[in-house]
């Protein structure tokens, strides 16, 4: 292999003990296994946990609470920075991918007839659906403060997981058509240059098995063709690739990598969203915002204007519904319309829909780096909690010892500021590389994508500037 055709600056596989580590049998099994127990164990601990308490109890026992604390402290948050730093390598442990393959392996084994995922379900609309859903039930039943409703919540992820397997034949269909985190790993793991790709293209040309999508090695325990039934030597930004790395081990040439993809590489060829990757993008853009302006007082007060003066006009309606309503669907609605009415005051001349992926797939780096600018800074503010968590896992007795006083709340272990500070450089790096991506990934409808580009990175920069200043 020549130097000019390795697509790799930096090889992960290449590295022996780590090459040794994922040609093993057991991985990932194992590790999806460990992610199982442990998954098993948050459920369980949450459960019946937090029915009782009141609203104000419950903002501190989801902090000390293990299961609260860790789905929502420290998993989610974590996921956001593992899918912006190294695409879907959540995808390798996930636990609910084996559960789905388990059941998709009892239902091929019993021989009963299952469906096909229709047209709808693959491009992903239910992933965006569930999404919203799960959103609205934590703003209206405060699902990520009760610990008893978070593990209902796990328990039916792992529930709808074996199903989908049982109900469908595609390959992975949890993962493909019903996985809640689905859209947020597409859409963000599309911007780092760590990624899954072949080493030499001419490699791949003249080989003559085709291991890595040969039929007969589909249904293996180990050494499988992609699961996920896509081609690992036409890798496309945002394909359904969930970093397995069977086509890795099945390669009779090892011609797969992981790690530092150079930019020439087709896995980073930038281009526009996919529908459902622009709804759950715009939806997101109004989330985030939601969560970010969250951090300062003041500024949340401003930015919840509109559901305080809706849920006046209805106090019967429990305020949650109303926050729901802004953050997901007006707020996100407004900021897009600014956008699109942009567009065309700048001379974009296509068509609606045209001009609004368009500005999705611009703006969609920086809605990425202010949902990791959240992720960063709950988990910097909830992180002290773990070792009290660990040591009372139902949170019960802390919470006492935290409203008696006897205890000192954890601080913060990066303060906002600092965050704010960095993620204002790290938003400001991100706009200028993505004014150049723009132009890739929709050349025809760049004004579009610059503007909506723009237009979230004035609202980002603003919200973290307060984060900075107050």
């Amino acid at each position: 292999m020549t130097k000019s055709k390795e697509r790799f600056g930096w090889n992960l596989l290449a590295i022996s003990p780590v090459w040794r580590i994922i040609r093993k049998p057991v991985f990932p099994l194992v590790l999806q296994i460990i992610g199982l127990a442990g998954v098993t164990v948050l459920a369980i601990n949450g459960w019946g946990v937090g029915l009782t308490e009141s609203p104000q109890e419950l903002m501190t026992l989801r902090k000390t609470n293990l299961t609260t604390l860790f789905v929502w402290g420290l998993w989610w948050p974590g996921m956001i920075a593992v899918a912006l730093l190294a695409g879907r390598l959540w995808c390798t442990v996930c636990p609910m991918e084996l559960v789905n393959r388990l059941g998709d392996a009892l239902a091929r084994r019993i021989g009963w007839p299952r469906a096909r995922l229709g047209r709808w379900l693959k491009a992903g609309w239910v992933i965006v659906l569930i999404y919203v859903a799960l959103q609205f039930l934590v703003a209206g039943f405060s699902i990520h403060r009760v610990p008893h409703y978070t593990s209902v919540m796990l328990a039916a992820l792992f529930g709808a997981a074996l199903l989908t397997g049982l109900l469908f034949r595609d390959p992975r269909s949890f993962c493909r058509a019903f996985c809640p985190a689905g859209a947020l790993l597409s859409v963000y793991g599309r911007y780092t240059p760590l990624q899954l790709d072949i080493r030499d293209p001419d490699v791949c040309g003249g080989c003559k098995t085709k291991d890595c999508v040969a039929e007969k090695n589909r249904f293996r325990f180990d050494r499988r063709s992609c699961p996920s039934m896509i081609q690992p030597f036409r890798r496309r930004q945002s394909d359904p690739c969930v970093l397995c790395f069977q086509c890795a081990k099945v390669c009779p040439y090892q011609n797969i990598g992981f790690g530092w993809v150079r930019r020439s590489a087709t896995s980073r060829e930038h281009r526009s969203l996919k529908p459902f990757e622009v709804l759950f993008l715009l939806i997101a853009a109004g989330f985030v915002a939601h969560e970010v302006a969250g951090e300062v007082k003041w500024f949340d007060a401003v930015f919840h204007t509109v559901p305080t003066a809706l849920h006046a006009w209805a106090p019967s309606v429990p305020f949650g519904w109303f926050e729901a309503f802004w953050f997901l669907l007006l707020f996100p609605a407004a900021i897009w319309l600014i956008s699109l009415s942009a567009s065309y005051l700048l001379g974009q001349r296509s068509p609606w829909k045209v001009v609004l992926i368009a500005a999705a797939t611009g703006a969609a780096p920086v809605v990425a780096e202010a949902h990791l600018a959240k992720a960063v800074a709950k988990g910097a503010a909830w992180g002290g909690f773990l070792p009290l968590a660990l040591t009372d896992p139902a949170g019960i007795e802390n919470l006492g010892r935290i409203q008696n006083e006897t205890l000192a709340l954890p601080s913060a272990v990066i303060g906002l500021p600092a965050v704010g500070f960095v993620m204002l450089l790290t938003a400001a790096v991100l706009f200028w590389r993505s004014w150049s991506w723009s132009r890739e990934a929709v050349p025809d409808s760049i004004t579009a994508a610059r503007t909506g580009l723009v237009t979230a990175s004035l609202c980002v920069a603003s919200l973290l500037t307060f984060w900075v200043w107050g």
